[in-house]
């Protein structure tokens, strides 16, 4: 794991904080261009055909600002129910860790589609075969909808001994809604006509997968970074206890009665006789003198 040591602490300072919230807004908004901007919306959803056919390749990127799914009474509860459990992801496994399994999600399902696309397209010469094959002009319509199971998985890993309030009354343990999570993908998988769909669902799976076996050996407690905080902590404890050890030493010595600290080699005044005084050592003086604030500049040099 020492390649992502490296990675952090070079671009670490680059990672979105709170990057769920952002998620969570593109996906709001992804919902109000498919009821007050439906043609717009319909130009950012993966289409194949579109892309290899009539070549609108910008289709590529633009399905990450596709709907999850339906619009209905769920859906905010949906889009609170991702915050939460994307914030606490990232205060799990720090900023930069959780930006890298979003983002990485996005690259596999991406490079999956794309790439699987481009294969059939130039297996399957006929574009009407084409469409059939692939699903329809419109193939990957919810793929974002996979993104999300993919955090919820990664949730899942990260916090296997939580709880959800499943319909806001029944408590159900998060890793046996992840397993029928992964049941209901494989189901899907095998129901489904839809290549696109296929790929989206083995780039969530893959994503949640690859992201357990890194957690496994990199956490945010065994960074560099927090060796070289818990060393900073160290030494501050160690001036710490000087500093009480040595008031101790200090409220330990007592000063004899009738004996003095200072005393002015002049007038022979010392502390006791007026606690304004000052007293200081004189360096042009040969031997150690010392002198209150009155005689310090007007006493004779002792040669």
């Amino acid at each position: 794991m020492k390649f992502l040591y490296k990675l952090e602490s070079k671009y670490g300072k680059y990672a979105i904080k709170n990057l769920s919230l952002w998620i969570v807004v593109v996906f709001a908004l992804s919902y109000v261009f498919a009821f007050l901007l439906p043609d717009v919306y319909m130009t950012l959803i993966f289409s194949p055909y579109k892309i290899f056919v009539e070549h609108e390749f910008w289709r590529i990127f633009t399905w990450i600002f596709t709907m999850p799914g339906e619009f209905d009474m769920f859906t905010l509860v949906m889009l609170f129910f991702y915050y939460s459990i994307g914030t606490s992801i990232e205060m799990s496994i720090g900023t930069f860790m959780y930006n890298l399994y979003i983002f990485g999600g996005m690259l596999f399902t991406t490079v999956g589609i794309t790439v699987t696309s481009a294969i059939c397209y130039f297996m399957v010469n006929d574009v009407s075969g084409y469409i059939s094959f692939m699903g329809g002009e419109i193939a990957g319509f919810y793929l974002t909808y996979f993104m999300t199971i993919s955090i919820f998985l990664g949730f899942a890993l990260v916090h296997s001994d939580s709880f959800v309030m499943l319909y806001f009354l029944i408590p159900v343990k998060t890793t046996w809604l992840a397993f029928a999570d992964v049941i209901w993908l494989m189901y899907y998988f095998v129901q489904l006509d839809n290549i696109i769909c296929r790929v989206a669902i083995v780039a969530s799976v893959l994503n949640a997968a690859v992201f357990y076996y890194i957690s496994k050996r990199y956490s945010s407690r065994r960074r560099p970074m927090s060796a070289y905080i818990k060393r900073k902590s160290g030494d501050r404890n160690r001036s710490r206890e000087r500093e009480r050890t040595g008031k101790a030493t200090v409220e330990k010595i007592t000063i004899p009665e009738g004996v003095t600290r200072h005393k002015c080699a002049i007038c022979g005044r010392t502390e006791k006789d007026d606690d304004m005084l000052e007293f200081r050592f004189c360096s042009k003086c040969k031997g150690n003198y010392e002198y209150c604030s009155e005689h310090l500049f007007t006493h004779e040099h002792v040669k």
